[in-house]
């Protein structure tokens, strides 16, 4: 009798979603791993965005959640409306509004943009997920309780005016910055370099390092995908390779040998100043870290 091999459907890998505005990171998360249950069972994200936030999540599945953290230290880039004349408390929409009378240019703001590129100190904002004394600052801010936030370096590589609404005093920017950079306490503070104070009126992130917003696909097509095959057995649309996705690592090829001791988390001889693919005929096996002492690799992840 013929024996039929199953195809088995690639489960681990990287989705990049469009997130709707007024869905938490989390909930994209949660929706995202319902759809794909019972195939695989792990789902993650590399990078939180505001719940009034839109834009580009990188949503990492199944043995890809061992990999966030490597898009997570990638740079980003976002596309903003700020708008002048009108404070908030938590530096955009989410918060109490308040006019400030005042009123600022093009001229005015063109400016002042120069001190905030390269890298430059920026002050934690009372609505991060920061600690302080052992709980978040989101969680001091919601019962009124302000407290000295932290101080930390980032890095603005471009901020480029695409508009500037004068009557309306509604700035559209483009944002390139380093990972951590807090966009609306970036506003807040652009607001109070021209006197006339600013928030952040929508926010969208484009990009984090070559991924592109461009293609993600929104979440609720994503759904619709998987409603419309029957379940995640016929594949898991849109999903990247794990060595797709991390281009951006150097790439280390190993021989036939080598892949059955690495299969089983054999460290490797070598020297690597970060994370590094181990790869055979152009199909990732593993990604390694460099160990502590210098002259050998160890796993981080075996796919």
């Amino acid at each position: 009798m013929a024996q039929y091999r199953t195809r088995r459907v690639p489960v681990d890998g990287v989705l990049l979603i469009d997130k709707p505005p007024d869905v938490t990171s989390h909930d994209v998360v949660a929706r995202v791993r319902r759809q794909v249950r019972p195939l695989v069972k792990k789902v993650g994200h590399a990078g939180t965005l505001d719940p009034f936030a839109t834009g580009l999540l990188v949503v990492v599945v199944g043995k890809a959640t061992k990999i966030a953290r490597f898009f997570v230290d990638l740079p980003k880039e976002y596309v903003c409306t700020v708008r002048f004349g009108i404070a908030s408390d938590t530096g955009d929409l989410s918060g109490r509004l308040t006019g400030t009378g005042r009123a600022t240019t093009r001229a005015d703001v063109e400016a002042v943009l120069g001190r905030f590129l390269g890298r430059i100190e920026q002050r934690v904002p009372m609505t991060s997920a920061v600690k302080i004394d052992g709980e978040r600052l989101y969680r001091k801010a919601h019962r009124g309780e302000v407290v000295e936030t932290p101080v930390k370096e980032i890095e603005i590589m471009a901020i480029e005016i695409l508009s500037f609404d004068e009557p309306g005093q509604a700035m559209r920017c483009r944002i390139a910055c380093s990972k951590g950079t807090y966009v609306r306490q970036l506003a807040i503070d652009v607001g109070e370099a021209v006197g006339a104070g600013a928030h952040l009126d929508s926010l969208s992130r484009t990009a984090v390092g070559d991924l592109r917003l461009e293609d993600a696909q929104p979440l609720d097509v994503f759904e619709a995908a998987i409603a419309g095959q029957g379940g995640p057995e016929g594949g898991i649309p849109g999903l990247l390779a794990p060595g797709r996705a991390l281009d951006f690592l150097p790439t280390l090829d190993i021989s036939a040998a080598q892949v059955a001791a690495i299969r089983n988390g054999a460290r490797v001889p070598g020297a690597a100043p970060g994370p590094v693919c181990l790869s055979h005929r152009g199909e990732l096996v593993a990604v390694y870290e460099p160990v502590d002492d210098g002259r050998s690799l160890k796993p981080v992840v075996v796919f």
